[in-house]
């Protein structure tokens, strides 16, 4: 269920129209499932969004054990409450809506964090045209083995960075420069104003940005 959280970054950047498209069409088709009482709805739920809730819980709580946990109150709540979706959004959107709050109701009981996020820093190509902080990654291409530890211990720093941000600016930066959500997705999830998304991803950057000119 919590597997494969890493997406391969090559297709998205080769083929980021149809895998929304595709992505989407999976949501909607839960959703569907949903409404006409199909007994394999919570099933499909779990598959389509196992993923990507417990990927958000990770970023936000840090911890694989409280992650894990949270994602299941999630998927919980998203049972008990999926009636209650009106369509004034994407089903994803609200999805990550229910698993963000449920992840920071979790974070605000917690008194420290023992574990750190892993996640993927080679995220998709923002949609913004703003410099990103993460690397590129390079499909399908050797490299010696010191320029190979180079970017290891490149990407270990980076993740270092992106970790010491505060929850809600770590969240927006994983949801933008990872994820590649638009911001309007993202404004929907956690229940926040465009502009103060966009605010958030900024400052986060510039953290993340401020953090590798000492690397370098």
């Amino acid at each position: 269920m919590y597997g494969c959280l890493r997406r391969s970054n090559f297709a998205k950047r080769h083929h980021p129209v149809s895998e929304a498209k595709k992505r989407d069409a999976g949501d909607e088709n839960v959703l569907q499932m949903l409404k006409a009482g199909d007994p394999g709805a919570a099933k499909q739920l779990v598959d389509v969004f196992g993923d990507r809730v417990y990927g958000l819980s990770l970023r936000i709580l840090a911890s694989d054990e409280d992650a894990k946990e949270a994602t299941q109150e999630t998927f919980l709540n998203i049972w008990r409450k999926w009636d209650t979706f009106k369509e004034k959004s994407k089903f994803a959107s609200w999805v990550y809506r229910i698993a963000a709050n449920q992840a920071y109701m979790k974070l605000r009981k917690k008194v420290k964090r023992d574990k750190e996020i892993s996640f993927e820093v080679m995220g998709p190509q923002s949609q913004d045209g703003e410099a990103r902080s993460g690397l590129d990654s390079v499909a399908g291409k050797s490299m010696p083995p010191d320029k190979a530890m180079e970017r290891d211990e490149l990407r270990k720093f980076i993740e270092s960075a992106v970790n010491s941000l505060q929850p809600g600016y770590r969240t927006a930066y994983m949801l933008k420069d990872i994820e590649g959500m638009s911001l309007r997705e993202i404004a929907e999830a956690m229940n926040l104003s465009e502009p103060a998304v966009k605010s958030r991803v900024h400052r986060a950057r510039l953290a993340v940005r401020k953090k590798l000119k000492s690397y370098v």
